[in-house]
């Protein structure tokens, strides 16, 4: 079986809490915290949970845009092998051509003060080595694959509409040809007719330009229509990570369940029997003990309070981060039978 393209081991990322004068640390923020992960060549991983649960600071890290306190991140590539935390600064730029971002909103990630072919045209320019023929001819093809005319080249980024502008930051992040891209939040701040326009583009550019992603998003609508394979994060850790059917229609963890009782169904003869999960989300500079899910879980058990359970594979490919995850799934949870029935709720006779 051939490497995954990108291996993600232990990987953390803790932000200090500091105080008083003479800024004494006294606590940290852990906002990830020991992520282990695999993504293979050509997939979709999808990366859902709530908000301030860890997901735009991974894909930061992975990239190190943020750089990570601890853990491991090895690209395989080209037959070659490339552990991208201990890579200085000069060969970390040399690696930008392979992994780039595209960024939450289409309104702040694009200077104002440049045109959209300066904006696509830029990484080229930094990364060096294009004649300007090469650029000019480079830049008119990903707006073409993107959707926009040419004659807009030279228009500024409030011109256009906020699906455009995404349209604009997707062929930017093409403009080096990357084998992974992360999409942080890449259709969240679109109107719900652009977003499905989006993500065909995504699809066919993935196809075309044999792309990997990191597709982050907090609709999981979305995540099911994109994602080969989903990860369920918690308060900086992985809760659940599997196929997208198996992960939507045989939830094991009580969190997941929870999320997928949530999304909205478009037929008034469907009643929803949705999860309600009491109190709050956790405190990241407090984190309880154990599990730390436990709170708000009503199969939690003495041992979720005091041991943190570790990522295992339950089924073929399905990884769940539970106790009592096999016990769970095997009891039938009256949850997850709505959910098998039919996804979202359960018909009204």
């Amino acid at each position: 079986m051939p490497k995954a393209l990108l291996e993600i081991t232990g990987l953390k990322k803790y932000y200090p809490i500091e105080a008083g004068i003479a800024k004494k640390q006294v606590g940290l923020v852990k906002a990830v915290d020991d992520v282990t992960l695999q993504i293979q060549k050509n997939e979709v991983l999808g990366v859902v949970g709530e908000s301030g649960c860890g997901k735009t600071t991974l894909g930061r890290t992975i990239l190190r845009i943020i750089e990570p306190t601890e853990g491991s991140i090895k690209f395989h590539f080209d037959d070659k092998e490339i552990e991208f935390t201990s890579l200085d600064k000069k060969q970390l730029r040399g690696m930008r051509r392979y992994i780039q971002m595209i960024f939450q909103n289409p309104y702040t990630s694009l200077n104002p003060r440049m045109t959209i072919f300066d904006i696509v045209a830029e990484p080229m320019r930094l990364a060096g080595g294009y004649p300007e023929e090469e650029i000019s001819e480079r830049v008119r093809d990903l707006i073409d694959k993107v959707g926009l005319e040419i004659k807009h080249l030279n228009r500024y980024p409030h011109a256009f509409s906020g699906g455009q502008r995404q349209r604009i930051g997707i062929a930017r992040a093409l403009a080096l040809g990357p084998k992974f891209v992360v999409a942080d939040e890449a259709v969240s701040a679109l109107d719900v007719s652009i977003q499905a326009q989006i993500l065909n583009l995504l699809q066919d550019l993935k196809d075309e330009y044999d792309l990997t992603y990191m597709f982050i998003a907090h609709n999981l609508s979305v995540v099911e229509h994109i994602s080969d394979r989903v990860c369920v994060m918690y308060l900086g850790r992985v809760a659940e990570l599997a196929e997208t059917e198996e992960l939507f229609y045989h939830p094991r963890h009580p969190y997941t369940q929870a999320l997928l009782s949530a999304i909205p169904v478009a037929d008034p003869t469907v009643r929803n029997e949705r999860i309600m999960l009491p109190g709050e989300v956790g405190n990241a500079a407090d984190l309880p003990s154990g599990c730390c899910f436990h709170p708000r879980c009503k199969y939690a058990q003495e041992l979720c309070k005091q041991e943190c359970p570790s990522l295992k594979e339950t089924g073929p490919g399905h990884f769940v981060a539970c106790h009592f995850a096999d016990e769970l799934s095997l009891d039938g949870i009256g949850d997850l039978k709505i959910k098998n029935e039919c996804v979202g709720g359960k018909k009204d006779e």
